[in-house]
């Protein structure tokens, strides 16, 4: 077994990603709102999942490459404490990481080797919880894990990505201190409705049964391809992060930037019988949509103190459009998306009373024209396009 620093010395001396050495374990927590807390701080997660396959270099590369466009947090899924050297490497980066899993008694003492390491902020206890786990099974592990780390959070991705998978009861909510949603639809044969405007739709069920299960959510989009698909568009992968914001996410953990399930044996043996495959795929090689991750980091970056600290309030309810307004001390934020990726859309929205003043776009080079009149802001968006707005506030 490889050994990192941190497991060798035993303590967490290392500079942690505040920046700052100290000796105290590290402590994640949650705000009133569902906000992450590192020691006190608020933080928008943003990063990736590290899928199944990994080698201890691979974990190395892709926590780089997460650092290298921005990004702030790392899940890693399947055997990984066999190398721990990328655990040290995100301390050194700046990274939190989210470690899985935790499904069953005997990787507790996974957890117990680890529970002061400072780069975990929290442990997944099942993947996928509410088609491989039960309320029960999930609830028992959430409390054992709690156990030997009260000072971390847990956590569990919920989703319904298949036509036979219902929607999660609130109860699955309840299981974990924070829940993912699977945000998969695009060219997903088993999806019941593979759209833009039925991610919206989940979203909306989601942020219901995560307020009555006082409970906040992270959303996790698809970056990858099912068998025999095709990975999102760059224009689908933001939409998706956006709508899981009008909704009320927490965190923005995309699945996967690196992944590999059918092993080559597997993968020719269905090959050759004509059925797709998982295949290996490593994101950044996909270079438009892996620049379209780095603007999201970067994005969300700018957009933190409105998406933390801002009142937010949605402005839809159904339709192709959906959007929403984050109103603070000083301005608004407003994120209108189309949730059509056929054709434009119009917009007709009731902003809140004491909005002042033009829509103020905020990124440059992205899609704007929307316009105010009379209370209301009007005008088209694009198929499946993302409008992000400012307004002063009196």
């Amino acid at each position: 077994m490889r050994q990192s620093l941190w497991a060798i010395v035993g303590v967490a001396v290392l500079a942690g990603p505040a920046g700052a050495a100290d000796p105290k374990p590290m402590v994640s927590s949650l705000r009133a709102d569902g906000t992450l807390l590192v020691n006190g701080k608020p933080v928008m997660p943003y990063g990736f999942y590290i899928s199944t396959g990994h080698t201890g270099d691979v974990r190395l590369k892709c926590v780089e490459q997460i650092h290298k466009i921005g990004g702030t947090v790392v899940h890693i899924e399947g055997p990984w404490h066999e190398d721990t050297r990328f655990l040290d490497r995100a301390v050194e980066l700046g990274l939190w990481v989210v470690a899985g899993h935790t499904e069953s008694e005997a990787k507790l003492d996974r957890v117990k080797a680890y529970r002061d390491h400072p780069a975990i902020v929290a442990w997944t206890l099942h993947d996928d919880g509410n088609t491989l786990s039960t309320v029960a099974h999930l609830t028992a592990m959430n409390r054992r894990v709690k156990a030997v780390v009260p000072h971390r959070l847990t956590f569990v991705p919920l989703g319904t990505q298949n036509r036979d998978v219902p929607m999660p009861g609130d109860d699955f909510f309840r299981c974990a201190d924070f829940v993912g949603w699977e945000m998969y639809p695009v060219a997903n044969p088993k999806a019941a409705d593979p759209t833009l405007k039925a991610t919206e739709t989940q979203m909306a069920l989601v942020a219901e049964a995560a307020t009555r299960a006082a409970r906040p959510f992270w959303i996790l989009p698809q970056t990858f391809a099912w068998p025999g698909g095709r990975p999102p568009t760059p224009v689908e992968y933001r939409n998706l992060c956006y709508v899981g914001l009008i909704n009320g996410a927490r965190g923005v953990m995309p699945w996967s930037i690196y992944h590999q399930v059918d092993a080559p044996a597997v993968r020719a043996k269905k090959k050759a019988a004509g059925q797709p495959a998982w295949e290996e795929w490593y994101l950044p090689d996909n270079a438009d949509l892996w620049a379209e991750c780095g603007a999201l980091a970067a994005e969300l970056k700018t957009l933190a103190p409105d998406l933390l600290d801002g009142r937010r309030t949605k402005l839809t309810d159904g339709g192709d459009v959906t959007a929403a307004v984050w109103v603070g001390k000083t301005d608004a934020l407003i994120v209108v998306a189309n949730l059509s990726e056929r054709e434009a859309r119009p917009v007709s929205l009731t902003l809140p009373t004491g909005l002042v003043g033009s829509p103020l776009p905020v990124f440059p080079g992205r899609p704007v024209g929307l316009k105010l009149a009379a209370g209301k802001l009007t005008g088209d968006i694009a198929k499946g396009g993302v409008h992000v707005y400012r307004f002063a506030t009196r």
